[in-house]
């Protein structure tokens, strides 16, 4: 007998195989909340765009934008889809479903599966750039040490440019400047709009030079999407729809791009978890995510949450707004354990403990893991700032002997992440150029600094790599050491070191204790969103998180949605890490809310 798509959805949906033979054989009532979860995911991947689908935290949207896209026509040069994230993991992971389900094809030309920043620039941007305009997208002005220089040096990288969508006009967002930032400018003899003025000079100047940044590469984007048929005509001929995941994360300019490209005809998809929005430093908007809601159109609601137990998702609904009923918890039901509040106090410094014991807060929420069969390295910390955090092997601020101090232990913990491995060896790698090539230029990116000293940019960063790691552990004399094996390293083709150019030098370096070696996951919240672990701990070190908790508003208080997006990380535990004297009235709240919970 021939099974209607809906049902040939549901038998190859990932967690189908999880539920009982019975069930799958027909013989009782599979689960009704997977049932309906099912069939609001087959209504997501099959209705026609322009499409809003709101999602749930662990509603499977990987699931639904690849079954989206592999149910399309089977074509070779026209109608591609673009399947866009804001991560490279999550593109890959779009990538590896289509090839999962024997459909390589759907990874190629026409199709586009990457990051929205990686789509602007090669659909949008590359193609029109003039012939005698070579320009070179960075990931920040600090890959070149671009810096605005009055009465003193401040990074390019320190000021955050906005652009007004009904204006189009530029500016700086004064409340986004950095503490230090900002005093450096309040005891400058210059006002602030000199340093708007500078800080805008500067970038233009560097655009001069070959480089821009996402923000740029957005201007460039809207300015080519109005210059007509000759630009846009090629974007319809080629794509039959854009999909964009985690919207919620979009800003302003993102929104107005996707606005423009909807407006010229070609069907959009976006997907969003409004309540997860939390990147307003970004420019990221509630209000336009709304608007942009309003004119697609057509919204499907993703409510089944594949990921979290019903307690999560209980907990989660007291910090969203819209008094909304929690989402469906569709996993098997099972023995979960109670939401636990761990009174908790905070030291302006040195790490938190637990108000009860004495001990680091960190172990007393691992001890409740282990007892409900969680390991560390299963586990979760995470906070707003990193200063709550137990020490992490991050990069510091300080002089060059500190950061290279930072990058020996980056290098040989043999645990950081890649993305921390590359910073580690750029900063040796700026350091080995400036010493064995003294007349080579010293701003600009390292790719350019290689470029002008006539050497490979690969073999540059092998060397420093090999360099750092062959250090002795930083000490007291550590500089002097350095120096020496800046000496006796073997020199790459046309290096000529020049007297004391470029060795270490100023004050011992005084590096953070490493601990990445640490058995469980830490960092901030804007950092951990997109994970999932089983068990996670939020500290919340505010004096005021039971009122915000109550009665907060989580379309204008963020911070509530941050809390919002560290409890839905949660699989099966979520652990709050809170002042003694919060403890009580938010467990009356939890508890009148129907949200089990344990005092810990």
């Amino acid at each position: 007998m021939r099974l209607p798509r809906a049902a040939k959805s549901r038998r190859r949906h990932p967690l189908y195989r999880r539920c009982t033979p019975a069930a799958r054989d027909g013989r009782r009532p599979m689960n009704a909340v997977f049932e309906q979860a099912v069939a609001a995911q087959e209504r997501a991947i099959a209705a026609k765009a322009p499409l809003f689908v709101r999602a749930c935290p662990g509603a499977g949207k990987t699931h639904v934008i690849v079954s989206r896209h592999l149910r399309g026509p089977s074509v070779t040069l026209r109608h591609g889809r673009a399947l866009l994230s804001f991560t490279r993991a999550a593109a890959t992971q779009m990538r590896r479903r289509c090839h999962r389900d024997a459909r390589p094809e759907a990874t190629a030309f026409p199709h586009y599966i990457g990051t929205l920043d990686a789509f602007i620039w090669d659909a949008l941007v590359t193609p029109h750039l003039p012939a005698n305009r070579p320009l070179q997208l960075l990931d920040s002005w600090e890959r070149v040490q671009a810096e605005v220089n009055l009465d003193r040096p401040i990074p390019l990288s320190g000021f955050t440019f906005a652009r007004d969508p009904k204006t189009g006009q530029e500016s700086i967002r004064r409340d986004l400047l950095s503490h230090e930032h900002t005093l450096l400018i309040n005891s400058s003899r210059y006002g602030w709009d000199r340093w708007v003025s500078a800080a805008m000079e500067t970038r233009k100047a560097q655009f001069q030079a070959g480089y821009v940044t996402g923000h740029e590469s957005r201007l460039l984007a809207l300015r080519y999407l109005s210059a007509g048929e000759h630009v846009t005509g090629p974007l319809r001929s080629r794509f039959a729809e854009i999909v964009v995941d985690e919207a919620q994360d979009c800003s302003v300019t993102d929104v107005e791009i996707m606005t423009a490209l909807h407006r010229l005809g070609i069907p959009l998809v976006v997907v969003a978890d409004p309540d997860q929005m939390i990147y307003s430093w970004r420019d990221a908007e509630l209000r336009t995510l709304r608007d942009l809601a309003v004119e697609l159109g057509q919204t499907v609601e993703l409510n089944g949450n594949w990921r979290s137990s019903r307690t999560i998702c209980q907990a989660a609904a007291t910090l969203r707004s819209g008094a909304r009923p929690p989402d469906s918890a569709v996993r098997p039901p099972q023995v979960e354990p109670p939401l636990i509040l761990l009174p908790t106090q905070f030291p302006k410094s040195g790490a938190a403990t637990h108000a009860s014991t004495g001990r680091p807060i960190v172990e007393a929420f691992l001890d409740h893991a282990q007892v409900h069969g969680i390991q560390p390295a299963d586990c979760l910390i995470t906070a707003h700032s990193r200063s709550y955090l137990p020490a992490k092997n991050r990069r510091p601020s300080g002089n060059n002997a500190t950061m290279l101090a930072h990058a020996w232990h980056v290098i040989r913990s043999g645990t950081a992440d890649q993305a921390l491995v590359d910073d580690a060896c750029r900063i040796a790698a700026r350091m080995l150029l400036r010493y064995w090539y003294p007349d080579a230029p010293v701003n600009g990116s390292v790719e350019a600094r290689c470029t002008a000293a006539g050497v490979e940019f690969a073999g540059i960063v092998r060397r420093a790599y090999g360099f750092v790691y062959r250090l002795p552990e930083p000490h007291t004399s550590w500089i002097t050491d350095v120096n020496t094996a800046l000496k006796s390293a073997s020199r790459p083709p046309g290096a000529n070191p020049r007297g004391r150019t470029g060795q270490l030098g100023g004050k011992p370096p005084k590096p953070r204790t490493a601990t990445a070696t640490a058995p469980f996951r830490s960092d901030n919240i804007h950092q951990v969103k997109g994970d999932e672990h089983p068990a996670v701990l939020l500290l919340a070190p505010d004096n005021d998180v039971s009122s915000r908790w109550i009665s907060g508003d989580p379309g204008a208080d963020e911070s509530l949605r941050g809390w919002y997006v560290a409890v839905t990380r949660a699989q099966r535990l979520i652990a709050i890490g809170v002042r003694t004297d919060q403890v009580e009235p938010l467990t009356a709240y939890l508890t009148a809310r129907r949200v089990t919970n344990l005092v810990g």
